[in-house]
């Protein structure tokens, strides 16, 4: 079957164009994407949504229902890109389960996954539960959490049961098309004893449509609450899959790529999107004067954000693949240089507590200075540490995606395994274990996995040659 796939966000025309081109329709395209794209018209509720996170710009949310939809959809990401994170829902929204509580509102579903009570009392351990996933655990140490409650979800409605009334989702706004959507399950009396939920894709449907399919969910929601838990822990009903993909900076690279085919693409185009404004605006400007023969690039855009910011602080966006982000600073850029297609960053910062340098295991006193160099070109941030005196306390190596500039900001995606260097002493490589738990957990990608092993061996070969 050819799934069709909505693209919402700042990657919308790269990954419809990449999507495409891998046998998927592209449903409901904004107009500023049907005006970019030629393609057939789909007039159908789209079974996956691909949209970039509004608190996370370097990731797009994917969800679908079916499951294999959406499953279809992250995996073409996460195969045809490189260097991509990643992380995915076990159970997935919407999923009717069989539990058994362990006590403390929690209770273990299948394959030993344990849930959160949403509400209500916390049953004695040992109770069977029979209830659905209303919010999956895509965050480091979150757990899915379960509602006592039944609700089953189709192509354009979600049905609760028991329940009672109407809603409509967000992006269906005209009172028209509500007044018909209503009208389309009125004289059935579900609406008193079931919560009808009208989905984003319930706009496109038929009148029929939406009759046929009110009628199946609500027999089924009522089945399923009727039954009661079977006291096997077990996925009753699967609902809809949802996954995160995250972009690392050589990730967005090839994603420029995809949209330069259809329309002028300035370099670094998604990396500076993704930082905000004002990058966003400058960028569009860049991409005008490009369509008009200038040759405003990328490049000189971080360039531009870097230099405005020598002499004041900025912060480190140290983002983990597992979707946690450290900021780290603030520092105070002391240079910013530009070699050809790539910026150097110089920033210090100076230490203002006691404590122990994490990696190197040194003592750190009030007034010892960090010092971070900071190479666009490079899969790795070095991070110098002195003493009062000027005397080195070692080097720390961080391996991470190269950087990517914003105002006042530098992110990436932090790689796990580290390099660490004490005066004296030879390199040595650590948090390897991390990186090993992340591909097989699949949080970073074989291709990623293996460069961070690859950079951790030159980076340790480059300090070696470069400190005492």
């Amino acid at each position: 079957m050819l799934y069709s796939v909505r693209v919402r966000g700042i990657y919308a025309t790269a990954l419809s164009v990449l999507l495409h081109e891998k046998g998927f329709l592209i449903a409901d395209p904004s107009r500023v994407l049907e005006s970019r794209l030629s393609l057939p018209p789909v007039r159908r509720a789209p079974e996956v949504t691909v949209k970039s996170l509004d608190d996370d710009l370097d990731s797009v949310l994917v969800i679908g229902y079916p499951w294999e939809a959406g499953e279809q959809v992250y995996s073409t990401l996460v195969d045809s890109l490189p260097y991509t994170v990643a992380r995915r829902g076990v159970l997935g929204l919407y999923t009717v389960v069989d539990a058994v509580s362990l006590g403390n509102c929690e209770a273990r579903t299948v394959d030993g996954v344990v849930v959160r009570l949403s509400s209500g009392e916390c049953p004695p351990p040992g109770e069977a539960l029979r209830g659905t996933i209303v919010k999956e655990a895509l965050e480091a140490g979150a757990r899915p959490v379960l509602t006592p409650s039944i609700r089953v979800v189709g192509p354009h409605l979600i049905v609760s049961h028991p329940g009672s009334g109407v809603s409509f989702s967000e992006h269906i706004r005209g009172e028209e098309e509500r007044a018909r959507l209503l009208a389309a399950i009125m004289g059935k009396g579900l609406e008193s004893s079931h919560h009808i939920h009208f989905r984003s894709g319930a706009r496109l449907a038929s009148d029929y449509e939406i009759a046929e399919e009110v009628e199946k969910l609500a027999g089924e929601a009522e089945r399923l609450w009727s039954e009661g838990p079977s006291g096997v822990e077990a996925i009753v009903r699967r609902g809809e899959f949802i996954g995160i993909v995250g972009f690392t900076s050589a990730s967005k690279r090839a994603l420029d790529s995809y949209r330069s085919r259809i329309i002028e693409t300035i370099d670094r185009h998604h990396s500076l999107k993704s930082t905000g404004e004002p990058a966003s605006t400058l960028v569009d400007c860049g991409e005008e004067q490009l369509r008009n023969g200038g040759s405003l690039t990328g490049t000189g855009i971080e360039y531009y954000l870097a230099k405005r910011r020598e002499g004041r602080s900025i912060l480190l966006l140290h983002k983990k693949p597992d979707g946690s982000t450290a900021r780290l600073g603030p520092y105070r850029l002391t240079s910013a240089t530009r070699l050809e297609d790539r910026i150097v960053l110089v920033a210090e910062k100076t230490l203002k507590s006691h404590g122990v340098l994490d990696g190197l295991n040194v003592e750190k006193r009030p007034g010892d200075k960090a010092v971070s160099r900071i190479d666009t070109g490079e899969w790795h941030i070095i991070h110098e540490y002195y003493d009062r005196s000027g005397r080195l306390l070692g080097v720390y190596g961080n391996i991470n995606s190269p950087p990517e500039i914003g105002d006042g900001i530098v992110k990436y995606f932090d790689l796990y395994i580290d390099v660490v260097k004490r005066p004296g002493e030879a390199p040595e490589i650590i948090d390897r274990g991390q990186l090993d738990s992340a591909l097989e957990q699949g949080v970073v990608s074989r291709d990623l996995y293996e460069r961070a092993l690859e950079e951790a061996e030159k980076l340790s070969r480059k300090l070696a040659n470069a400190y005492p």
